[in-house]
């Protein structure tokens, strides 16, 4: 009895242990004499409108909208004091014209002070909750790459972020080499929804593991 006590209580903590281990990753050890960043996000918050508008999906399925000087108006040919416009044409003033709701935005900030805020834009549209974020967009060149995965639609499910710290960022060696690092976690997501399913998403405090490294 004893025995049989003692190897359940053992593979208790082993599967404990394994449990952990999927979602708490810790962050791998460094070559010696190099350093290793700390990704912690301080602050997640995602605003997904039920009735924004939708250019990565359905960008020829609206009708046209009234662009009128540097602003929309009420999209009637007949009364339109401007031009007719598919409303998901790049260059547009904002992406929230008559009769759409507030724009879909997505903001991540992380304790060592990038930050990564994302909406629609003329130049640059694409599926915020799939994929890579925007994290200033002039420093997307140097390789600070930050993508959210998840869903506004449940009250509560697991998103998803990975970091790819790029050549542009590279960390120096105690030997000069250079390194650069990526990493990835799921985390807790919580939404609240209005009365027209507007959503409100928020995440608690996480730190993105580094799981590989790279020699640049």
């Amino acid at each position: 009895m004893i025995a049989s006590f003692q190897l359940l209580t053992g593979l208790l903590a082993l599967t404990t242990s394994a449990v952990s281990s999927v979602v708490q990753p810790r962050s791998i050890t460094p070559p010696e004499g190099c350093p290793i960043p700390t990704w912690v996000v301080n602050n997640f918050q995602w605003h997904n409108a039920s009735h924004s508008l939708d250019c990565v999906h359905h960008p020829y399925d609206y009708p046209e909208a009234c662009l009128c000087g540097s602003g929309w108006c009420k999209p009637d040919p007949a009364t339109c004091n401007g031009t007719m416009v598919n409303p998901c044409y790049t260059g547009m003033p904002n992406y929230e014209p008559w009769g759409y709701g507030p724009l879909e935005t997505l903001d991540i900030d992380f304790a060592d002070g990038l930050q990564c805020h994302d909406q629609y834009i003329g130049y640059r549209i694409h599926d915020i909750g799939n994929g890579a974020s925007n994290c200033g967009y002039a420093d997307r060149g140097q390789g600070r790459i930050v993508s959210f995965y998840g869903t506004s639609n449940l009250d509560s499910s697991i998103g998803h972020m990975d970091y790819v710290l790029g050549s542009g960022h590279a960390l120096t060696c105690a030997n000069g080499s250079s390194i650069t690092y990526s990493g990835s976690v799921d985390f807790p997501l919580t939404c609240t929804h209005d009365a027209y399913f507007n959503a409100t998403c928020t995440a608690p405090v996480f730190e993105i593991p580094v799981l590989s490294y790279q020699w640049v």
